[in-house]
C-alpha cells in the first residue's frame, strides 16, 4: 500500500492532534522541559489544529496510508522573506520515521514552491534537535541568521533559522 498526500480536511483534527503530541514527546523528550511538552495536550492540539483548518492560515497536507493520517506539513506564505514559503509543521507518528514519509512531503513541498514561483522555503528547528537538523540538511536547507526563543521555567529553547533556495 503507497502514502498519499492530500489535503487535510477537518476530520483529520483527531489523527492530526494525536500525531503533533505523540511526535512532539518522541522528538523533544530530553531536549525540552518535560513540562512544557506536556503543556502540549492533546485537547490544546485539536483547538489548535480546528482553528487552523477553519482559518484556512496555513496550507495543511496529510500523509495517508490505509486510511489513516500518517504525518503532515503545513506552510504558508512568509511573513519575513520575500516570495518564500515558511514550513510551520512536519511531524510523522513514530512509528513511519525513516520511511521515506517525510521525503515524500519535502517533495511535495518543494513542488507546490515552484508551482507558485515561490524561490524560497524558511523553518525554524530547535537548535539540539540533531535529527531533524539532518533531515533538513539533506533536504537542501542550509542556517542563515535567524532564530526565535521562548523562555520557560527559567530554561531558554532556542530556534535556529534554516533556508532552501529554489529555482523556479
Amino acid at each position: 500500500m503507497a502514502v498519499t498526500l492530500r489535503k487535510a480536511q477537518r476530520d483529520d483534527v483527531d489523527e492530526i492532534a494525536s500525531i503533533h503530541v505523540n511526535s512532539w514527546k518522541a522528538a523533544f523528550a530530553g531536549r525540552m522541559p518535560d513540562n512544557y511538552i506536556d503543556s502540549f495536550t492533546r485537547d490544546r492540539r485539536v483547538t489548535e489544529w480546528h482553528e487552523l483548518l477553519l482559518s484556512n492560515a496555513e496550507t495543511v497536507v496529510a500523509a495517508e496510508l490505509g486510511g489513516r493520517v500518517i504525518g503532515f506539513l503545513s506552510f504558508k506564505n512568509s511573513q519575513t522573506h520575500e516570495n518564500a514559503f515558511e514550513l510551520s509543521k512536519l511531524y510523522l507518528c513514530p512509528s513511519s520515521y525513516r520511511k521515506g514519509v517525510g521525503n515524500l512531503l519535502m517533495n511535495h513541498l518543494d513542488k507546490e514552491a515552484k508551482s507558485n514561483h515561490i524561490n524560497l522555503i524558511a523553518l525554524y528547528v530547535l537548535d539540539n534537535n540533531d535529527a531533524a537538523i539532518r533531515f533538513y540538511t539533506k533536504q537542501g536547507f542550509e542556517f542563515a541568521e535567524g532564530a526565535v526563543s521562548t523562555e520557560f521555567e527559567g530554561e531558554v529553547i532556542i530556534d535556529l533559522l534554516m533556508v532552501k533556495r529554489l529555482s523556479t
